[in-house]
């Protein structure tokens, strides 16, 4: 589970460092960081998983704009596998002849504050299992370490960290953009799920998952069956799914994906999140889960993900600005509200039903009351 977030020199963010729960929910006014936050580990996702070098990942432009250091700083802390890791990472946006590039100042990785890799200076030292030192070698300084190292017998703690760090899903759903055919498997979901199609694809290779899944679709939205992938060429798939008629259960009608309301493919994304990923230590970014739903199609999905959380099967970082959302989850005190003014750091203040004025979170931000305490 995700414990720490440290960014410093990126965009608003300042010697910024939160901690974070089972679930947590960040508020505050447009342009106050809470998506930055989750720009920052989709970035580090791409990073470490060698998806692009540095100087296509980290621009100079996202530099704290009121600040003169070319150097960005950020570390996350997620505990598992017995213990706890601790990742830092360094981007030099340097001047290289007339345009800036990005390269690695340094990238470090420990387990329970034992060295696992030391990559600094274009040197990079790495550490067994066991703590004693291996291979030591030059590297470029464009990129991450991580992916160009191969599991062994004996960096299994390095490799666990490697895996668990394609365990982040960080998304905000738009229907409109979801894609309803696929031609291949994808293990990663889009920024916008454009690609939910081949995520599922990908999925529906574990039935038990798609089992379970389909059964609380059931309960959700009001005829549906069950789901079928149909072929359209070579590779391509279309995603299906058939619903059951009012008067006769053994009449299905059939609907490509992409022909649902939108409020019907936000529902199946939220549930394929949170079936799909539970108990398999995922960490779910949601940006705004509550868009082109009605109150009573997302509290059910709330309580649903509140008890998973709860039960520590997943993790959850939502932002939300629905009033449901906010009273629901600051039953209990994990919440952080989000506030900065022109030109200066983001400031994140802890919040939760412990106020004296008696009335609801929601209206204590909808009057304004929250901020000026903050």
């Amino acid at each position: 589970m995700l414990k720490r977030i440290y960014i410093d020199n990126f965009r608003c963010l300042v010697n910024f460092d939160l901690s974070v729960d089972a679930i947590n929910l960040f508020l505050g006014p447009n342009g106050a960081g809470k998506s930055t936050v989750f720009d920052v580990l989709r970035k580090i996702q791409a990073f470490v998983s060698g998806d692009s070098k540095a100087d296509v990942i980290f621009k100079s432009v996202d530099c704290t704009r009121w600040q003169t250091s070319p150097i960005q700083t950020f570390e996350l802390e997620i505990e598992g596998n017995g213990g706890k890791y601790k990742y830092e990472l360094a981007i030099d946006n340097y001047k290289d002849k007339e345009r800036i590039s990005a390269r690695v100042e340094y990238e470090r990785l420990w387990f329970d504050n034992q060295p696992l890799i030391k990559f600094e200076s274009g040197e990079v030292q790495l550490y067994r299992d066991n703590y004693s030192e291996g291979q030591n070698y030059s590297f470029a300084w464009s990129q991450s370490i991580l992916p160009t190292i191969m599991p062994r017998s004996d960096n299994t703690k390095l490799t666990w960290f490697k895996q668990r760090m394609e365990r982040f899903i960080i998304v905000q759903i738009i229907p409109t953009m979801m894609d309803d055919d696929s031609n291949r498997e994808q293990m990663r979901l889009s920024a916008r799920m454009e690609n939910f199609v081949s995520w599922y694809r990908y999925l529906s290779q574990d039935q038990g998952k798609i089992f379970e899944l389909t059964n609380a679709l059931r309960e959700i939205l009001d005829g549906f069956a069950y789901f079928k992938f149909v072929e359209a060429g070579q590779q391509n798939r279309i995603l299906k799914l058939y619903f059951s008629g009012e008067s006769d259960k053994s009449n299905t009608l059939e609907y490509r994906f992409g022909e649902l309301s939108e409020g019907q493919r936000m529902l199946i994304a939220l549930y394929t999140l949170i079936y799909c990923t539970q108990s398999e230590d995922y960490t779910l970014c949601i940006d705004e889960p509550e868009n082109f739903l009605a109150l009573a199609e997302i509290q059910p999905w709330l309580i649903k993900l509140y008890d998973l959380c709860s039960e520590k099967k997943t993790q959850a970082l939502l932002i939300s600005h629905h009033p449901e959302l906010i009273n629901y989850l600051l039953a209990s005190p994990v919440g952080y509200w989000f506030d900065r003014q022109s030109n200066t750091p983001v400031r994140v203040k802890r919040i939760g039903s412990d106020n004296d004025t008696g009335l609801p979170i929601s209206e204590l931000i909808a009057r304004g009351w929250l901020r000026d305490s903050a």
